[in-house]
């Protein structure tokens, strides 16, 4: 999987409200409108379980769990992502690795693994996702979950927004940004939806620049991500699509592997 992330790594915060970047964070704030659903799972787990962010990115959720009395985990595909994750929480252990490649150095097995902020669309063919998935499930535990979310990409490929912009302008560190998307939409058969994440960026009366990252996005539906996570070996448990809303989530637990009795 390409590292879509390596030069974005250090502006990815702007495309975060304070209170995400923020200690004490924000858990399942990347997942809007599945908070409850991710809140939910681990506050079931007992102190001292374990639980791997597999999508950490800069490491927004990993922070907003590290005060749970959980053991805590993080890692992420891009090197570049994990080195900010680890400058901003210095506390959880982080690695770089791909998800094919789980648990890879991790301390597996985990009571509880997430993969947040629309991250599995990055796999780009449905069996890159079930081996993705796969990985995750090797590093839980036999009776462990597995919390994944997706952007609704039916909504978006319906509406086929061009400009989307942040809901407010951020200030940190004398520098005031507004972060802006923009949608490339190909024919219904065409290559990968193409966006560009800009950000605006204003310092004091020196002039407004803006950076800007190409990413690439191969959507599916739910009912397709469903279909991948049981072929994985899970058994999806919860979701909580809406066909207006604009994100969602699925919760799965692993499924018992199928026992074979060879007679004498």
């Amino acid at each position: 999987m390409r590292d879509h992330y390596r030069d974005l790594a250090a502006d990815y915060h702007w495309i975060f409200p304070d209170r995400v970047v923020t200690p004490p964070g924000a858990l399942g704030a990347t997942s809007p409108g599945s908070e409850r659903l991710i809140e939910a799972v681990v506050a079931a787990l007992p102190p001292g379980a374990s639980l791997l962010d597999c999508a950490c990115g800069i490491g927004t959720d990993a922070m907003a769990l590290a005060g749970r009395g959980l053991r805590v985990s993080g890692s992420d595909g891009s090197a570049a992502m994990v080195e900010e994750a680890r400058r901003r929480v210095p506390g959880v252990e982080f690695a770089t690795c791909l998800w094919q490649d789980l648990p890879g150095p991790l301390p597996a097995p985990f009571d509880v693994v997430l993969c947040l902020g629309n991250s599995l669309v990055h796999t780009g063919s449905r069996a890159a996702m079930v081996a993705a998935l796969r990985g995750m499930r090797r590093a839980l535990t036999p009776d462990g979950t597995l919390i994944v979310d997706s952007r609704n990409w039916e909504l978006l490929l319906r509406e086929r927004p061009r400009i989307v912009t942040a809901d407010a302008f951020l200030r940190r560190d004398g520098v005031r940004s507004l972060c802006v998307y923009v949608w490339t939409f190909p024919p219904e058969s065409g290559p990968p939806i193409q966006a560009e994440v800009v950000f605006l960026l204003e310092s004091g009366d020196g002039p407004v620049t803006h950076h800007r990252y190409p990413l690439d996005f191969v959507p599916f539906t739910e009912a397709e991500l469903r279909e991948r996570v049981e072929e994985a070996g899970f058994t999806v448990t919860e979701s909580t699509y809406r066909d207006d809303a604009g994100r969602y989530a699925l919760a799965a637990v692993v499924r018992p592997a199928r026992r074979i009795s060879v007679r004498p």
